[in-house]
């Protein structure tokens, strides 16, 4: 290992570049706000904290019953590392200086280097988009299973199963039907009827409603919301069109039996290179999937420093931003420029147990 042979480069320039990079165009650090942890074994505890039991009414002088404590649900797992690599190579390597020379004394040709020479972006980015991956995945799946179609390097004993009841992975009701058939659905008064009715029977208080922009485009799309969305000249008139997000969230609003939820659309694509080097661009919240949820915030994103960070006459420069440590350092043989992004880090949903599933395309829970 070699310092790094970007010209003038210096960790003071690299933090500096590093520190303006944000999370803002992820879900996941609201989901799973970001917090570090002391080991690398993150740990949720679920208990029913946000269940009401009612008092029973006793005879005076007679025992009072002791109420069932709840008990405490531990998952646990260890924390993985996500890790990410690019190189420039001798001849990128020649084309940078070459390019570097010409630049001297024109500020647009520098900026113009810069994007060329600046890989840390890149790895911040891929960091992100592997938390995000994990994060969207679990939330839509109820589990997170690593397979050689979602990573580089399988391993084969990372699996996240965080066991949701199956009374609280569902199907569309009867009555119903599948939201991809406009005309026969009922997503409304019948399968989130059915979903909130049953949170709230289970004690809890559900107030999100996940879904990805494909679910939400069947879900707009069926004739009930239509009509229900549309007001009374529109329905009289058969003008109706399909409403947007926020036209449905008002009309939520005023159903008596939704208790004030509100749909919240996960719009986003993460692109995964599986180990034959195929890359496929998707929404890591699976399609025809429901999630409804208490509060905007399901757990943590633990992390723990990596150990690059500690290593004392390194020559590689290491800045950490979050959770995610960024190193640049050169090989010599063979010459290439290496940048790095790595973190030890993991989305930990602690409100799992607390959440509904539901299968918009079939009558029972298929994921």
């Amino acid at each position: 290992m070699q310092k790094s042979l970007m010209e003038g480069l210096t960790e003071r320039d690299m933090k500096a570049v590093i520190n303006t990079y944000t999370l803002k165009d992820y879900y996941y650090p609201t989901l799973f706000p970001i917090e570090k942890n002391l080991t690398f074994t993150w740990k949720t505890l679920s208990a029913q904290t946000g269940l009401k039991i009612a008092a029973d009414i006793v005879a005076r002088g007679s025992s009072i019953d002791r109420k069932t404590r709840e008990a405490i649900t531990r998952i646990e797992g260890d924390i993985p590392k996500i890790a990410i690599s690019r190189t420039m190579e001798e001849d990128e390597l020649n084309e940078y200086y070459i390019k570097l020379a010409l630049a001297q004394g024109s500020a647009d040709l520098q900026s113009l280097v810069k994007l060329w020479a600046d890989d840390m972006k890149f790895c911040w980015d891929g960091v992100a988009a592997k938390l995000e991956w994990m994060a969207l995945s679990q939330i839509s799946k109820g589990k997170l299973t690593i397979t050689a179609a979602d990573n580089m390097r399988v391993l084969s004993e990372f699996d996240a199963d965080y066991e949701i009841p199956t009374t609280q992975k569902v199907g569309y009701q009867t009555g119903s039907a599948s939201w991809a058939i406009a005309a026969s659905a009922k997503p409304i008064t019948i399968d989130l009827k059915y979903i909130v009715a049953t949170a709230r029977a289970l004690g809890f208080a559900p107030k999100k409603l996940y879904m990805n922009m494909t679910t939400f485009a069947n879900f707009a799309q069926t004739e009930e919301v239509i009509k229900l969305c549309a007001g009374y000249a529109q329905n009289a008139l058969s003008i109706a069109q399909t409403p947007d997000l926020a036209t449905i969230n008002a009309t939520l609003l005023r159903i008596p039996y939704m208790y004030g939820i509100q749909i919240v659309v996960i719009d986003q694509s993460i692109t995964i290179e599986d180990k034959s080097g195929i890359r496929t661009t998707a929404n890591p919240f699976v399609d025809n999937v429901i999630l409804l949820t208490e509060e905007g915030k399901l757990g943590q994103t633990y992390y723990v420093e990596p150990v690059d960070l500690r290593l004392q006459g390194s020559a590689a420069m290491k800045v950490m931003n979050g959770h995610t440590l960024i190193k640049k350092y050169s090989e010599e043989n063979p010459l290439k420029e290496v940048t790095q992004g790595i973190a030890n880090a993991f989305p930990a949903w602690s409100n799992s147990q607390r959440v509904i599933l539901m299968d918009t395309t079939h009558t029972t829970w298929q994921y």
